[in-house]
């Protein structure tokens, strides 16, 4: 029996940082024909699609979009072409579903193509900065993905809960998380040794949504706290790069990644409170689990998931004073069997196998 097809188009980079448009892409190309197009930037738009990914089961190709894409007229010139080339990809590969990973990419899809429309909704799609004309453009757009759609997914009960509120759609919408990829580390004692500095530890893209200001109070006030960041940096002037007791490391290979890690004395998530945020169910968390170090955030709603493993703050006051605590007394908040079950139930192959189930149902 033939396997179905999905047309699984993406707005982020194959070769960006994996997240769960990757995940997801990769767990369903074992049970789908998939072909994956990814919105790429300009340097890797004429590389051979086949080196972008490592043994994978599934066609990649390219797509770019002229830059400035939110002026109207770039706007319209990049929604022509790119509405050709989505027109001829579905005639040759003939999707039974059409996945999307944002809004705007439902204004490539052309009209009457008769396919059943999958939305994965993994960000408040509003949150980003975008030009106030443009977030009305998405707004738009998200309203008739949400009616066309025949099934959407949210990465987070906060997303279920907006959608629905916005476009009363309750029937289509299924809630999975993100979730843990990779292999279990062995239980370690991670109990650190008295130390002169004590290393607090961030993975992930350094942002405008990172929460510099508290991050220079701690360090104004704990002589003996040194942050750790490792990721790609998308800011340019950063004051706390000068700073002697902050480390930015770039982006280092995943496989690497533990190298750095034990090191560590806690991981944190130190992000600024905004709509984007407080939609996200981060999967540094799943992966900061896997570490098997305290864990501090900031606190949101969508993050009761992971309480029992992590130390939250509201304001700057509780981060100095749950930090000065942990120097005291540097512990785990859960036993290993437990991080072990948590992580277990948390992978992506529980997530795709969750999502083929419903997609079966169609």
């Amino acid at each position: 029996m033939d396997k179905k097809k999905i047309l699984y188009i993406m707005h982020v980079d194959w070769n960006w940082i994996k997240q769960r448009p990757h995940f997801i892409a990769e767990g369903l190309s074992d049970f789908y024909d998939v072909t994956v197009v990814h919105f790429c930037s300009k340097r890797y738009l004429f590389r051979n699609s086949d080196d972008l990914s490592d043994e994978k089961n599934f066609k990649l190709l390219p797509a770019f979009r002229l830059p400035f894409y939110q002026n109207k007229t770039i706007y319209a010139l990049n929604k022509t072409y790119i509405k050709i080339y989505f027109k001829l990809l579905i005639e040759k590969y003939d999707p039974d579903f059409i996945w999307i990973t944002f809004p705007q990419l439902y204004d490539y899809i052309p009209s009457n193509m008769n396919r059943r429309i999958i939305y994965d909704c993994m960000d408040e799609a509003t949150g980003f900065d975008f030009q106030e004309n443009f977030k009305s453009k998405i707004l738009e757009l998200e309203k008739k993905l949400a009616n066309d759609a025949s099934i959407i997914f949210t990465s987070s009960n906060y997303l279920f809960k907006t959608l629905d509120k916005n476009y009363q759609c309750k029937n289509k919408l299924i809630t999975v998380r993100n979730a843990f990829d990779g292999k279990i580390i062995e239980d370690t004692n991670n109990k650190q040794e008295n130390k002169e500095q004590f290393k607090i530890g961030y993975i992930g893209t350094i942002s405008k949504w990172m929460d510099f200001e508290k991050i220079k109070k701690t360090l104004n006030e704990i002589k003996n706290i040194e942050y750790h960041l490792i990721g790609p940096c998308e800011l340019e002037n950063i004051e706390l790069k000068q700073h002697d007791r902050v480390k930015f490391y770039g982006p280092i290979p995943h496989n690497e990644l533990y190298d750095y890690v034990k090191n560590f004395d806690c991981l944190i998530v130190p992000f600024k409170l905004n709509k984007l945020v407080k939609s996200v169910d981060p999967v540094k968390l799943y992966e900061y689990i896997n570490y098997n170090k305290p864990i501090i955030s900031v606190y949101y709603k969508e993050l009761d998931y992971f309480s029992q493993f992590v130390f939250f703050y509201s304001d700057t006051t509780e981060l100095i004073n749950l930090l000065k605590q942990m120097m005291k007394n540097n512990f785990i908040k859960h036993p290993h069997s437990q991080r072990v079950k948590f992580l277990e139930s948390n992978s992506w192959d529980v997530r795709v196998a969750e999502i083929i189930k419903n997609l079966d149902k169609l």
